[in-house]
């Protein structure tokens, strides 16, 4: 009686602190009825013999004489459990460095100036130039042939009547000696002769002076007709230059606006890939996101997976048995009483809570059981 006793009172305590296991010992279907309450407390002050199974005998964190209270971790895989909340926190940080990572989009496409369109053509200067030319050149070939007859025809009668007077003075002097005139008569004739040549010199001098003066006056209408047609030429090659640079012009400007053109197109491509820059960044910071969130869940889960023993009593820890391995497995019983260590004689020393976070509760979602596992049986004197 006392023994089942003790064992229900093992079971009460255990049940306060093994809320969350995940093995239940089992249960009677029916309440057992206690009528005797001395017995009860009694159990209270027998000791407590849990069995514990665990992966690794160093997960056992107490040792003989050591104080415990309700609550306290007796087996944890501290190791593997600080290694996966390290990587926990690690993972934190990568997901708030990745959340404030700024990714800035691509600035909207920079339109380029216009381009201003061309003039209309204008050749109205060369053209005014060339019929001025036209008319210069008109007007002197105008005046050199109405000039023409007049300058290339000289007047030469006056030399002609002198230079007839001359021979017939030359012949009537010729008549005089073959008559023999008297010499006095013949000296008068002479002087006369003489006169009149000088005045046929004067007469031939005049009409050469008057015919160079002609031609000088032709060849100079000539030359002005020769400067009004190369006037006209030049009007006419500025005409032509016009209507080249023109070309030029048309051709630069249909060059500027394909360059421009190209500047757009080449705009919109490097704006198109900085997009899809955008884009696929950000979709790498998606997936990161989605990637890291997994391995935080799969983290999560490992820690939710780890087993935690507690003590379902507070005491002192009076014996732990040898180390039993069976398939991988390790297995030991624990003595839990609740004498004081000075009244038992023993040595003691108080244990630390878990070196968690969560330093003396259960994380949440923890699992007590089944590994490492624990086994409830009541010490018999």
């Amino acid at each position: 009686m006392l023994k089942s006793l003790s064992l229900i009172g093992a079971l009460l305590f255990g049940g306060l602190a093994l809320a969350p296991e995940t093995k239940k010992l089992p249960v009677p279907s029916a309440p057992v009825p206690i009528s005797v309450p001395s017995p009860v407390h009694k159990s209270k002050d027998r000791p407590l013999r849990l069995s514990i199974t665990v992966n690794d005998p160093s997960f056992l964190r107490v040792g003989v004489g050591d104080t415990i209270k309700t609550g306290d971790v007796l087996a944890d895989n501290t190791q593997e459990r600080d290694r996966l909340m390290v990587q926990q926190k690690t993972i934190s940080l990568q997901i708030n460095r990745l959340k404030n990572k700024q990714i800035f989009a691509p600035l909207p496409i920079r339109k380029l100036p216009l381009i201003k369109p061309l003039p209309a053509a204008n050749y109205s200067q060369e053209i005014a130039a060339i019929s001025q030319a036209e008319l210069r050149l008109q007007q002197a070939k105008s005046v050199l042939a109405s000039r023409s007859p007049w300058l290339n025809e000289s007047d030469d009668s006056v030399y002609k009547q002198a230079q007839s007077k001359v021979d017939e003075q030359i012949q009537m002097l010729k008549s005089m000696k073959d008559l023999q005139m008297q010499p006095e008569v013949s000296q008068h004739e002479e002087a006369v002769l003489k006169q009149l040549q000088h005045i046929s010199d004067k007469a031939k001098e005049d009409l050469s002076q008057a015919k160079g003066k002609q031609l000088q006056e032709l060849q100079q209408l000539q030359i002005n007709v020769q400067l009004a047609e190369s006037e006209l030429q030049q009007k006419q090659a500025a005409l032509a230059a016009a209507h080249s640079q023109r070309q030029l012009q048309e051709f630069q400007a249909s060059a500027d606006v394909n360059k421009q053109v190209q500047q757009e197109e080449q705009i919109a491509l490097e704006h198109s890939r900085q997009m899809s820059l955008y884009y696929q960044q950000q979709r790498d910071k998606d997936y990161q996101l989605a990637e890291l969130g997994i391995r935080q869940h799969q983290v999560e889960d490992k820690l939710a997976d780890l087993p935690m023993v507690r003590s379902p009593r507070s005491g002192f820890i009076k014996r732990i048995k040898p180390w039993v391995g069976k398939d991988g497995k390790y297995t030991t019983t624990l003595t839990i009483s609740s004498f004081s260590p000075a009244d038992s004689g023993t040595n003691s020393r108080s244990i630390p809570r878990w070196s968690g976070t969560n330093q003396g509760k259960v994380q949440a979602g923890t699992k007590l059981f089944p590994s490492p596992t624990i086994k409830e049986t009541d010490e018999s004197d």
